[in-house]
């Protein structure tokens, strides 16, 4: 029966500290529900990856990330590309230096989310 307890406990434990540890983590590539996973749109040699799409393909969204990529300038990220507005999300790391960036760029209903990372 002790064992069992401390079992339950310790399991307790571990589903109580995931969400936490999930948060310090860094981004998560998820797919919201809406959108498709264009897992072959890449760009910039891979450092754009982690597609989806709404009310569009992943031809186009293959498309975008490529013509986005191209307006890259330096360290400085494009927010208005091909008729698009993107609003950037960007995670630090503890030197305070960039890592990763979310980028959701929209156009009318159509939407485009890809994530960057080093």
């Amino acid at each position: 029966m002790t064992r069992w307890l401390t079992a339950v406990v310790l399991t307790l434990g571990v589903f109580a500290a995931t969400p936490a540890v999930a948060a310090a983590a860094g981004p998560s590539y998820d797919v919201p529900r809406g959108f498709t996973r264009c897992s072959h749109a890449v760009a910039w040699h891979g450092f754009f990856k982690w597609a989806s799409e709404r009310h569009t393909t992943c031809t186009a969204t293959k498309r975008f990330m490529r013509t986005y990529a191209a307006r890259v300038d330096g360290s400085t990220m494009p927010r208005r590309v091909a008729g698009y507005t993107c609003r950037i999300r960007y995670w630090r790391d503890a030197e305070d230096n960039i890592y990763a960036s979310r980028h959701v760029c929209t156009r009318g209903d159509v939407t485009i989310r890809f994530y960057g990372m080093v």
